[in-house]
């Protein structure tokens, strides 16, 4: 089951100590790091979904451990390039779906948008440091809560739906 509760916690905290601090480079580790770690829950997310799935739908052993190996090789949480490709090759087309019909048009739009464009920050986040001095910039942790509460309500949808297959 995917933990909702944990993530906002740490994002929550996140923002506290962004808004308290006084340190320019603190403030841009606390943006980079709330990227992180949303960023780590969506991929994370999406695994235990599909783990999940195999879990309770697949007997055959060799067919688990094959999903499942595919779901490991997964790097990513890009809509188009990770997260379709992956939940066709789990769970089929078909279902899919009938589980998007039920995601609303502007929480579907979220997800896509909003996985594309983390995909980017945090690919941003992971391949550079923050040396002393620096301007670089991440979104604020605020906004990252904002945009996790707008792709929760999509990886609900996706998750109580795929418990119904």
């Amino acid at each position: 089951m995917v933990d909702y509760v944990s993530i906002e916690n740490t994002l929550n905290k996140l923002d506290g100590l962004y808004n308290s601090s006084l340190d320019t480079q603190m403030v841009i580790l606390y943006s980079k790091l709330a990227v992180l770690e949303l960023c780590g829950w969506i991929e994370t997310s999406v695994d235990i979904v599909l783990f999940e799935y195999v879990d309770t739908h697949i007997v055959n052993i060799e067919n688990k451990n094959k999903i499942n190996g595919i779901i490991k090789k997964n790097h990513g949480f890009d809509y188009k390039s990770n997260i379709f490709p992956l939940f066709c090759s789990v769970i089929g087309i078909n279902n899919l779906e009938n589980i998007l019909d039920k995601i609303t048009d502007t929480d579907l739009q979220n997800l896509i948008s909003l996985s594309d464009t983390y995909t980017q920050e945090r690919n941003k986040a992971a391949h550079t440091d923050t040396p002393n001095g620096t301007t670089r910039t991440y979104s604020a942790p605020s906004n990252v809560i904002i945009d996790f509460r707008k792709i929760k309500n999509s990886i609900v949808v996706i998750e109580s739906e795929i418990q119904r297959i």
